[in-house]
């Protein structure tokens, strides 16, 4: 079984969960019974996404780092749906003066840019400067497609409390400081420190 393969498993059985604990009695609040299919399909959607996706990359080999890192993302997620605080959200919540969501966003950010720099090295892709501008633009379009998905439950489920136009562009803001900062620590661990930039680039990427 590869690492992947559990990888999988483990979210899947994370979104059923949340599906049966929190989500399922949410969309009922929001939506009322009569909509219940609608919940059905949203989840049919999910699950198919997570195993399509895990037949897809269960054939490249990724770092146990990656998805450790992948993983922290999704438990924030997770953790912003499910932990109350203060009568709220954790989604709600400001750490330091910025809406925890925004933290959720940098880390999945920064966590997707290791992920497509890790498959530009698997297709033999050097990070170049022009690569690299890539290698964002790549980031920040699936940040887009996660904003567009949250405008459609905007559409459909009334009081969803996914936010608005500004919620959206500090989102994508957040999206862009991370990937950006994955650039900038992976420019300055390879330039400065080969030995420790080896956890986040493979051997065979470093200047020689």
């Amino acid at each position: 079984m590869k690492k992947i393969d559990v990888f999988a498993a483990i979210n899947l059985l994370l979104f059923l969960l949340m599906c049966v604990f929190r989500y399922y009695a949410r969309f009922i609040h929001y939506r009322g019974i009569e909509h219940i299919q609608e919940f059905f399909i949203y989840a049919a959607i999910i699950i198919c996404a997570i195993v399509v996706l895990w037949w897809i990359f269960r054939h490249y080999p990724f770092d146990t780092m990656i998805l450790v890192l992948l993983q922290l993302g999704i438990v924030m997620h997770f953790s912003g749906a499910f932990v109350q605080i203060e009568g709220g959200r954790l989604y709600d919540a400001h750490v330091l003066g910025i809406q925890y969501d925004k933290y959720v966003h940098f880390v999945n950010a920064f966590s997707a840019t290791l992920l497509v720099s890790r498959l530009f090295q698997i297709q033999h892709i050097a990070l170049t400067r022009v690569n690299s501008v890539f290698l964002m633009m790549v980031v920040l379009g699936m940040g887009a497609i996660v904003e567009i998905v949250e405008y459609v439950v905007v559409l459909t489920v009334p009081n969803a409390g996914v936010g608005g136009y500004d919620n959206n562009m500090q989102d994508l803001i957040a999206n862009f400081c991370g990937a950006l900062g994955f650039l900038i620590l992976r420019s300055a661990l390879v330039r400065g420190a080969p030995r420790v930039s080896a956890l986040l680039v493979k051997p065979t990427e470093l200047p020689s």
